[in-house]
């Protein structure tokens, strides 16, 4: 799952991770997402930090919360990691936006073992 409320990301990010094998869901905030979530658990979330009506990182705190949740792979992603408290548990990883998208894939093929 992708969630971020740029269009532009979460298209092409889904655009390249269905080139590479995997079915991408996208939200464009946080509340969306989790409302995709508890409908069908993903294997993994990419999730921006600044969106509207639900930011990132309460996105995560509230997927946690989710049966299976607390195993979920997160990725965390921001352009200005100052502005927020990344010492929650409630991401596995955290990338400095922009993120190419060869890193990105890299970890989350690391991350999706993780899943039982």
């Amino acid at each position: 799952m992708i969630v971020d409320d740029e269009v532009d990301i979460t298209d092409t990010y889904a655009m390249l991770f269905e080139l590479h094998g995997f079915k991408a869901v996208v939200a464009s905030h946080g509340a969306d997402g989790l409302a995709k979530a508890q409908l069908a658990l993903p294997d993994l979330v990419i999730s921006d930090c600044m969106m509207p009506v639900m930011n990132g990182l309460d996105f995560c705190a509230a997927l946690r919360l989710l049966p299976g949740g607390d195993k979920l792979p997160v990725i965390l992603c921001s352009g200005a990691p100052e502005l927020h408290d990344l010492t929650t548990s409630s991401h596995n990883l955290f990338l400095r936006k922009p993120v190419f998208f060869d890193r990105l894939l890299e970890e989350v093929q690391r991350l999706l073992p993780m899943r039982p």
